[in-house]
């Protein structure tokens, strides 16, 4: 193999190392799964996150216990992402969309007083609402004993959509879409096996 192939497949093993973590990320957030999300960062890291700054270390058990406090149910995707590697560090830019159904006792704090008047509650799913966000991880990344992890996240939001809770789940089609996900390991991907 010559030095160009060499060099060139490293960069493309870096690179699926690296969007792994990115997406390893997500799902340890829409399962509410704490030991998942501790294989994301390097404790020694940071997060910037809007509602939280500072120690990665500190950041996981944090943000896995306001998912659990605050959402019925999330769903984070990532898209777009591009990647700058030196050696053992590397940057990355993750679109970020999300969307997440908020618990009614909670929707003050995440949607504000204003949104709570005006327009809580006025959904099919009364008991419910909605945020849908777009926005960007700017992630810079460590390799460590061959094991790359982020070591500073920041959040950027490019914009965002609350709403009313429209979700069906006892008519039509969606009564019969199941299994429903779940936070931990009920959720039917801890039973997927290659």
């Amino acid at each position: 193999m010559t030095a160009d192939c060499t060099a060139a497949l490293a960069d493309l093993v870096a690179r699926r190392d690296i969007e792994a973590v990115i997406t390893r990320y997500c799902r340890a957030l829409d399962r509410a799964d704490l030991a998942l999300m501790e294989t994301v960062y390097w404790p020694d890291g940071r997060d910037i996150h809007g509602i939280y700054s500072g120690s990665a270390e500190e950041f996981v058990p944090f943000i896995i216990r306001e998912i659990r406090n605050f959402f019925v149910m999330g769903t984070h995707c990532v898209m777009n992402i591009a990647i700058e590697i030196d050696g053992d560090r590397a940057s990355s830019e993750s679109y970020l969309y999300s969307a997440c159904r908020v618990k009614s006792e909670t929707v003050p704090d995440i949607l504000g007083e204003r949104y709570t008047r005006l327009c809580a509650g006025l959904g099919l799913d009364s008991g419910h609402e909605h945020f849908v966000m777009a926005g960007r991880y700017l992630d810079q990344f460590q390799r460590r004993n061959g094991e790359w992890r982020i070591f500073q996240r920041q959040v950027v939001m490019d914009w965002n959509d609350p709403g009313s809770s429209q979700q069906i789940t006892d008519e039509g089609m969606m009564a019969n879409l199941r299994p429903m996900s779940e936070w931990g390991e009920g959720d039917p991907i801890y039973r997927l096996k290659p």
